[in-house]
């Protein structure tokens, strides 16, 4: 099979998945510039506890759900899109479907915050038809060749690092991870561009966004917590930093921005 009949058949099973959302329960996008988020002069960081987590695992599982008892955050932000969120939801509620029943946890877990009563569940990731279509748009016939050289090889050691993870040896797991992303940059840069530091820009900026609606709701004294993977917390820390300056960026890159999605909307009469 040559890599374009590869990179073609990527963009079949994205078409696929699409169109095998019904219209009833696929979520409502919101495109808006970057620009129009609202930048408020607070320290954004301090309103964010991360969890960083290992994708497929059970104890990133039980960390999410600990922060959260823990916390008692106003919001809890999932690295996830209402794309993908509606087919982990639909996998969930019928587990014969094709997805690790790990993953399928990860809706539990926004399950599990919905019944607080008291914590609204936003899903802050870009669409995946974005994230295709940009690789897609801009990868070399060279950087995926030289990506399905090492694919077997990443599987290995994506699973050697899951296992670390599992183990409670977060910091060895950590190299394993950061390791990955150093060869995916070196291979592949352009998907290493789109899955890491855009899609760093795209949930930097959406929570921001979400602080700011609280902000706007006149709540000063509130967490939110972000569970997203372990690779991404360093950079969105970092983006957070900068508020002005992230918007610019993802602005500049010309990637359509879509508001966070929350899940539920609270009774702020009742938090009060």
């Amino acid at each position: 099979m040559s890599i374009d009949e590869v990179l073609a058949g990527v963009q079949a099973a994205i078409d696929e998945y699409l169109e095998g959302l019904d219209d009833a329960t696929t979520m409502p996008s919101s495109m808006i510039s970057p620009a129009d988020v609202t930048i408020h002069d607070i320290d954004y960081v301090s309103h964010v506890d991360f969890v960083g987590i290992a994708h497929l695992s059970r104890r990133s599982i039980r960390d999410a759900v600990q922060a959260i008892q823990d916390t008692a955050p106003v919001g809890v932000c999932f690295e996830l899109c209402p794309y993908r969120y509606e087919y982990l939801k639909r996998a969930w509620e019928a587990p014969l479907l094709p997805v690790a029943s790990s993953e399928t946890r990860v809706v539990d877990t926004a399950a599990n915050c919905l019944d607080r009563g008291d914590t609204d569940v936003w899903l802050i990731d870009m669409n995946q038809e974005e994230i295709a279509a940009r690789v897609l748009a801009f990868a070399s016939l060279e950087e995926a060749r030289a990506w399905k050289r090492i694919q077997e090889h990443l599987v290995q050691r994506e699973a050697m690092g899951l296992r670390l993870w599992e183990e409670g040896l977060k910091d060895e797991a950590m190299e394993v991870f950061q390791g990955d992303v150093g060869l995916m940059k070196k291979a592949f840069p352009t998907l290493w561009r789109v899955l890491i530091v855009e899609r760093n820009l795209f949930m930097a900026c959406s929570v921001i966004a979400v602080i700011s609606h609280y902000l706007e709701r006149g709540l000063e004294e509130f967490k939110v917590v972000v569970v997203v993977g372990a690779t991404h917390v360093a950079g969105i820390q970092q983006l957070l930093h900068h508020p002005k300056e992230t918007v610019q960026a993802l602005e500049s890159l010309g990637i359509g921005f879509q508001k966070p999605v929350m899940v539920k909307q609270p009774d702020f009469n009742a938090r009060a």
